[in-house]
């Protein structure tokens, strides 16, 4: 169970907990959560530390945020806005996708994503803040375990070997955790029809599977539902 959880922690984030490898390395999906809870544990500690006003607070939160997953969902979503956005048969939205440059819809994809999860760090209370990354993290779990993957080789399909319902459980466990109001079950429901949703289309798009950057992509897509789910809530 460690080395699962430290396969977990050093593959989402910059954190020094070393790399761990696993015979079966979707069986660290069931913590993914659990990574999310710590980030959000450390963007509380900057918020309430921050001696700057709501402004600033908000970007250095998102600052910290970015750099402590190393920028890796971010990388995917901006592949997820090229690849999945163009006009183009499946195969060759997938040729794009793992082409490293960044083109048009990734530059404004990503400056809408991070412009949008801005704006709503500016409206909602620290408190708040874990809900977003562990429910980013867990959409992932559920769209890996949900959806079949579209190439048999990569590291979103590596990441599914070990997956099973044990890990989607376990993983669920960590998010209930959360549950001391009804809007967050609210909340929940929302983010899974949002990457059941999502997955599909994306699925439909790559000719009947997902890939790495689509999680990642579904990771950052609903970190952003949550924030605006609850900066219209309390914002």
């Amino acid at each position: 169970m460690l080395r699962e959880i430290r396969a977990a922690f050093s593959f989402l984030t910059i954190l020094p907990f070393g790399s761990a490898v696993h015979s079966k390395p979707g069986r660290a999906l069931a913590w993914f959560p659990l990574v999310g809870l710590c980030i959000g544990a450390i963007l509380v500690a900057v918020a309430q530390m921050s001696p700057f006003n709501r402004d600033l607070s908000a970007f250095l939160i998102l600052l910290v945020w970015v750099t402590l997953t190393g920028g890796l969902h971010l990388d995917g979503f901006g592949d997820c806005c090229d690849g999945l956005l163009a006009s183009v048969p499946a195969e060759k939205r997938l040729s794009i996708m793992r082409d490293p440059r960044a083109g048009v819809w990734a530059a404004a994809g990503l400056t809408l994503l991070l412009l949008g999860k801005w704006l709503a760090l500016r409206s909602i209370a620290p408190e708040w803040l874990p809900l977003a990354p562990v429910f980013g993290r867990w959409a992932m779990v559920w769209a890996a375990y949900h959806f079949p993957t579209i190439r048999s080789e990569g590291l979103g399909a590596r990441f599914r070997e070990g997956l099973s319902a044990r890990e989607l459980l376990i993983a669920s466990a960590w998010v209930a955790i959360l549950l001391t109001r009804p809007e967050i079950g609210t909340l929940w429901l929302l983010i899974f029809c949002f990457a059941t949703l999502f997955g599909g289309w994306a699925a439909r798009r790559l000719g009947g599977g997902l890939n790495g950057d689509v999680y990642g992509a579904i990771c950052e897509l609903s970190e952003l539902t949550c924030l605006l789910f609850i900066g219209c809530l309390y914002g």
